[in-house]
């Protein structure tokens, strides 16, 4: 509201029709975007209350399961069914840390699989995700458009890191 008032006493002459004008774009930009945002974080806490973490444990529980691999798939799996990369971080790491401290010793360091969950919330930004929104909007992009790069590139940088996760925890387990 001050930001109108500056506007208008910096701009005389300005109709309220022009100021509406003016900010209709942007605010429905935003408001598509904090929309996407609050469904991804009601979503990723219904799973929560669901008891999919419990479900993931229970599948793992007893077998000899490559805790990387899961965390990432997890992570993927949130991401693009509610396209917050932060929600997908968020509730994959409260599913997989009592997997991870109730397990054995891992052969490397934790951060391994707190990076690959990162790089698990990244793949596959499309339609449901705020991000995807505010690339394409920003740039100018239609949604067709933003699939073929923005989408691509994300998903080839969680491919990417999965591999450098999966390597470095070989190479340099930081033990």
């Amino acid at each position: 509201m001050l930001a109108l008032l500056v506007l208008v006493r910096q701009r005389k002459g300005l109709t309220l029709a022009r100021i509406a004008q003016m900010i209709e774009p942007p605010f429905a930009t935003a408001g598509v975007i904090i929309l996407i945002t609050s469904a991804g974080g009601a979503f990723g806490l219904m799973l929560k209350n669901a008891g999919v973490g419990d479900a993931v444990k229970s599948l793992v529980e007893g077998k000899e399961v490559n805790l990387l691999l899961l965390s990432w798939g997890v992570a993927a799996v949130i991401r693009v069914a509610q396209g917050s990369a932060t929600v997908a971080m968020l509730t994959t790491a409260a599913m997989i840390y009592p997997i991870m401290s109730d397990g054995p010793t891992l052969p490397y360091h934790p951060v391994y699989i707190f990076m690959a969950i990162g790089f698990g919330a990244m793949i596959c930004s499309w339609m449901n995700d705020s991000g995807f929104w505010v690339v394409g909007k920003l740039s100018g992009f239609t949604e067709k458009e933003t699939l073929k790069t923005w989408t691509v590139a994300v998903t080839v940088n969680s491919l990417a890191g999965l591999a450098v996760c999966l390597v470095f925890s070989k190479l340099v387990p930081l033990l």
